[in-house]
């Protein structure tokens, strides 16, 4: 899913050089940064069960 992101980022800027569409820019990096986040903090508390065990 990050991936597909990614590339939406890259298509949604050179899709129109002189004109990229910031707004689907700026809304799938956010989604990048949502879904980065959030695995961080599922490992985080996987790792502090898995000590606690």
């Amino acid at each position: 899913m990050l991936i597909v992101l990614i590339m939406g980022m890259a298509f949604s800027v050179f899709k129109d050089i002189q004109n990229p569409d910031l707004v689907l820019f700026y809304a799938q990096l956010a989604g990048a940064i949502i879904i980065i986040g959030y695995s961080t903090f599922k490992n985080r508390n996987n790792r502090k069960n898995a000590k606690k065990r």
